[in-house]
């Protein structure tokens, strides 16, 4: 397993995305995660959203067997807007101390190693934001803040506010990002990597945590011959993309290599969720973060991406 070196710890280059693990299952919640931490993840990734809590939950239990929380660092997210009303902000104070309280009770843990908002409410001023998640981190609910969705002026407007009030301030990001270019966002609160945000991580050095990073596995069921869901031609199936596809059938390199290999060669720390549907997909996933890639390659998958 690849690992970076973030927050203190050397994590995982592939983080576990557990939106599709369930409480009515935990002898597969089990196989799965399981199955990564033998292979040597210890990063994961979830959400008090998913599954309306459901999939903290089955983490949370896998989480009290044995030393499994010992073993491996724990983010979620909270601060969702209701799907129904996806523009009407929940970042006040009391409704992130819900959330943050419901995720901890889920999970069965004092505090998760890093707490994202899911969101951004550009109507509410980041001050206001950061103070709350600054009180979280003194009750010892978490070790770290992160966003996830925020755009490049609103993560520089944080920053200026916590070094000039001394405050603690956001770690990571998690954008939308990968070899493929999404195509379509169905909701428009969704952020994707774009010039100014990697400009923003490459000066300050802010990690990356992307999700999507395989675009559902566009590339790969591309390469096997495999059908595409509805969902992934939707977002992903264009002709910049095939454009794409065509390049990395021409260089040779695997697929989930090079979609892994795009994400998380950066001069910051980058990491790849991944979220896995069977073993054979996580085992696919650990062998391509695996693949030795050399430096002309690294750099033949920037071009090939940023080309088209």
């Amino acid at each position: 397993m690849k690992y970076v070196k973030a927050f203190g710890r050397s994590l995982s280059a592939v983080v576990f995305g557990g939106d599709r693990i369930r409480s009515a299952d935990p002898g597969r919640t089990d196989e799965f995660l399981d199955g990564y931490v033998c292979r040597g993840g210890n990063f994961i990734d979830t959400a008090r959203i998913y599954g309306s809590g459901d999939c903290e939950a089955a983490l949370g239990a896998w989480l009290v067997k044995g030393d499994n929380r010992k073993k491996v660092f724990v983010g979620t997210k909270g601060g969702h807007p209701d799907p129904s009303t996806m523009h009407k902000g929940r970042l006040d104070g009391a409704s992130l101390e819900y959330d943050i309280k419901k995720s901890l009770e889920a999970l069965k843990c004092d505090f998760v190693d890093m707490y994202y908002l899911h969101r951004d409410d550009t109507s509410r001023p980041v001050g206001d934001i950061l103070e709350t998640l600054n009180g979280f981190i003194q009750q010892g609910y978490t070790e770290y803040i992160g966003v996830s969705n925020w755009r490049a002026d609103r993560l520089e407007e944080a920053r200026i506010y916590a070094e000039e009030h001394g405050l603690t301030g956001f770690s990571a990001d998690q954008p939308q990002f990968s070899l493929a270019k999404q195509c379509r966002f169905p909701d428009d609160t969704l952020v994707s990597m774009d010039g100014a945000l990697y400009a923003y991580h490459e000066r300050t050095g802010m990690a990356c945590v992307a999700y999507s990073s395989q675009a559902r596995g566009y590339f790969m069921k591309l390469q096997r011959n495999e059908p595409l869901s509805d969902l992934t031609r939707t977002l992903f199936d264009c002709p910049e993309n095939r454009a794409v596809f065509e390049k990395i059938q021409e260089s040779g390199l695997d697929a989930c290599a090079a979609s892994l290999c795009y994400v998380t060669n950066r001069p910051f720390p980058c990491f790849a969720i991944a979220g896995f549907g069977s073993m054979a997909q996580l085992e696919d996933t650990v062998a391509g973060i695996d693949t030795e890639i050399n430096g002309d390659e690294v750099a033949a998958m920037r071009i090939i991406r940023e080309e088209i």
